[in-house]
């Protein structure tokens, strides 16, 4: 408030909490409730991470051929989507989504954990296979909860990820957005029928909001 900026601009008496980002596991974690994903089992055995086809740590139980290539991928059975602090953890084998928001160094009696601002922060939300997944998962999300059409489902979208309701501009920015998508959709994939156009739309929207600073940060 402006009274706050006025007797305390520099924060030195809390007078405000600071705008701080989401650590790595409360990220994943966010991400998997509002995409309605989240496995709310607790206990139990931890899940397992594996090396991928690029060296990428992910989520899963390893399975290899004769040249130690891994090939496919074993059913965790919904496992995959409890909360992260039942992710396994290995010294030499970090989770690469933890690792790239600052996950604490996996050595003895470490207290610390740093925070970064990296261009694969950046990435992440842009290209990687998880976050493409979690946009999916999101779209599903909406269309079941919000069958009536964009507008219905834009706002549902606001709910889940930010906590509030669109202003009408946000809103009507959004619907447009989705519906721009919609017929470049249409127009280059030929193949796809109305209700994956309309899903991938939506994919492509959820995905942007996945990938905002009101998202990511708290303040």
């Amino acid at each position: 408030s402006s009274v706050a900026m006025t007797a305390d601009p520099d924060n030195v008496m809390y007078s405000r909490f600071p705008l701080q980002r989401l650590e790595s596991e409360t990220l994943r974690d966010a991400l998997l409730a509002v995409t309605g994903k989240l496995n709310p089992k607790r206990f139990g055995a931890p899940i397992p991470v594996m090396e991928d086809s690029v060296g990428q740590i992910v989520l899963g139980e390893e399975n290899l051929d004769g040249e130690r290539k891994p090939v496919d991928q074993v059913d965790l059975k919904g496992e995959e989507f409890r909360r992260s602090i039942y992710v396994q953890v290995r010294r030499t084998r970090t989770f690469s989504m933890f690792e790239t928001f600052d996950a604490p160094a996996m050595t003895p009696n470490c207290e610390f954990r740093s925070s970064s601002t990296v261009a694969p922060q950046s990435l992440f939300f842009m290209n990687s296979a998880a976050i493409v997944e979690f946009s999916d998962f999101f779209a599903d999300r909406l269309i079941k909860e919000a069958p009536d059409g964009i507008p219905q489902q834009v706002d549902r979208a606001w709910l889940l990820a930010y906590s509030a309701s669109p202003s009408e501009t946000e809103r009507d920015q959004a619907v447009a957005f989705v519906t721009t998508q919609q017929e470049l959709f249409t127009n280059q994939q030929t193949d796809w029928d109305q209700p994956r156009v309309a899903k991938e739309a939506l994919s492509v929207f959820c995905q942007a909001l996945l990938s905002s600073n009101r998202f990511l940060y708290v303040e």
